[in-house]
């Protein structure tokens, strides 16, 4: 899978290096880009793929190699030197000010004035509006759209208006990181239809994905990077999933655990004790009279649509927000949520949705970031930090865990996102809680980092824990859950039981429809 020549291409790259603190991170890496091509890029997590394209985007400047852009070379040191050269990147995590409208969003930073000069001049917002309506409308985004606050808006269209935003100023490149990333299966294949849309434009695309299967149909060509460099380019007509696994970690696709006819949950002849108990749960108009339990040894599955309820309902069990009726069980025993510190003294942790923002502290190590959640643990005289009792026990994770990092001490920014999700696992295990909720734990990470996740839950299980995971993929909750609830508009509408039974049955479809009918609302026999 050698890289092929592209005389044509627009943008090639080079002999592309990048180190970090003794880590190389790209090494001699080689990219080529066509006009309107939807060019896939591929690898694990740490394969060097979110380096490339900070490098693309300004955010981080390389060591070596080159860049050409239609044959010229460019000096790519800031962000604004890749907007200046057309390159417009949205990242995973959407840069979006949630209290701001969609317009002001658009132009954030490239305002329109008007008012005569030497005067105090005023946002144009006529000439503003004017400018991206075709476009938005385009993409779905109606007037009014452009005048509501994005916070308002669904994952779907929160995306749509990163990419108007992309396109407000004519680019050439346009960089799409894992942008399928929380949404539903119809969401998902609208946004396919967006990006077809662009490369019709004229509008290249470099699109980083984990989900190999919604390549075939929409990429042109895919790109494998694994350990910091290029394994290799091949058009995506002319390949299989199975030789991408292959070519992303050096294995058959037959050698990753965790698959569909493999993944069943063990056996429980009897469930454990009861660990946790909702009665009624409300909270606003979000939760309406929530009703579960969970038991120890047991993974229990959350599903439903975006805007359900599901993170609410974690957040509310944590004590993040307050409960306005209902009751809250643990080992049998009525407790009052009012804080989720109490919470995890009281044996219950979570993992959250979103990593960067509510997950990982970017600016402290590996080490700070296990041990943050039980400081106890590691200090002297119940409030000095032993440095040494820190860095032991996070190394303990590290082995036990598979954590891909060269020393406790590094800074988890610099991990890649599977990596991460360990380590906010990790700090999870430090508190040994009796209950661990998982929201979309999988969110943006890659297959074999997936497995490892999945295998991490599973051990937490059979250990004697319970286990409450969220899931927008729908595979996902039956290839984990023991039972699986769901969710539509803050209430609980359906329970489906016995899916290990019913997977080593090969009823895999029955309880894939009847999930997916419950939380759409249709009813089920």
């Amino acid at each position: 899978m050698a890289v092929p020549d592209a005389p044509d291409a627009m943008l090639v790259v080079e002999g592309v290096t990048k180190r970090y603190q003794g880590v190389t991170a790209l090494l001699d890496v080689d990219l080529s880009v066509r006009p309107s091509e939807i060019h896939a890029l591929l690898g694990g997590n740490g394969a060097g793929k979110s380096t490339l394209i900070n490098v693309l985007a300004g955010v981080t400047a390389p060591d070596e190699g080159t860049i050409t852009l239609d044959g010229e070379r460019l000096e790519i040191r800031k962000p604004s030197d890749a907007l200046a050269h057309g390159i417009t990147t949205v990242h995973q995590e959407l840069s979006l000010v949630p209290a701001l409208t969609t317009l002001d969003n658009i132009f954030l930073g490239r305002e329109m004035r008007s008012g005569p000069p030497g005067l105090k001049v005023k946002l144009d917002r006529k000439t503003m509006t004017k400018r991206v309506e075709s476009l938005a409308a385009e993409f779905g985004l109606s007037r009014i759209d452009l005048q509501l606050p994005v916070g308002e808006f669904g994952a779907l269209k929160k995306r749509v208006v990163e990419i108007v935003k992309a396109l407000a100023f004519e680019p050439r490149l346009l960089i799409l990181d894992e942008p399928t990333s929380g949404l539903e299966d119809d969401e998902r294949h609208r946004l396919f239809e967006y990006m077809r849309a662009l490369r019709d434009r004229d509008v290249s695309l470099i699109w980083v994905t984990h989900h190999l299967d919604e390549l075939f149909g929409l990429a042109d060509t895919a790109t494998v990077f694994r350990d910091g460099q290029t394994v290799g380019s091949v058009p995506v007509s002319d390949t299989s999933t199975d030789d991408l696994v292959q070519r992303m970690f050096g294995i058959a696709a037959s050698e990753l655990s965790g698959t569909r006819e493999d993944a069943a949950p063990e056996r429980v002849t009897e469930p454990g004790a009861e660990v946790l108990r909702l009665s009624d749960v409300s909270q606003g108009t979000v939760l309406r009279e929530v009703s579960l339990s969970v038991h120890r040894g047991e993974i229990l599955g959350i599903a439903g649509l975006a805007g359900a309820g599901r993170t609410e309902l974690a957040r509310a069990i944590m004590g993040v927000d307050k409960i306005s009726s209902g009751s809250v069980h643990l080992h049998g025993k009525r407790v009052q949520v009012r804080h989720s510190s109490g919470m995890y003294r009281r044996g219950l942790a979570m993992v959250p949705e979103d990593r960067k923002h509510l997950g990982i502290l970017g600016d402290l190590s590996i080490a700070e970031n296990i041990s943050i959640s039980n400081l106890r643990r590691v200090s002297r005289f119940g409030f000095v930090v032993n440095k040494g009792s820190e860095a032991a026990r996070a190394e303990e994770y590290r082995k036990s865990m598979s954590i891909r990092t060269p020393d406790v001490h590094a800074k988890i920014r610099n991990l890649s996102g599977g990596n991460q999700q360990k380590v906010i696992v990790a700090r999870c295990l430090n508190t040994d809680p009796s209950v661990l909720i998982f929201d979309e734990p999988t969110q943006g990470i890659d297959v074999s980092a997936k497995v490892e996740v999945h295998n991490l839950i599973r051990d937490f299980v059979a250990a004697g824990g319970a286990a409450i995971v969220i899931a927008s993929e729908v595979a996902e909750l039956i290839e984990l859950s023991h039972r699986v609830l769901v969710m539509k508009k803050g209430r609980l509408v359906g329970e489906i039981t016995g899916i290990p039974e019913a997977l080593a049955d090969n009823r895999y479809d029955e309880v894939e429809h009847r999930i997916v009918s419950l939380a759409a609302g249709r009813s089920v026999a």
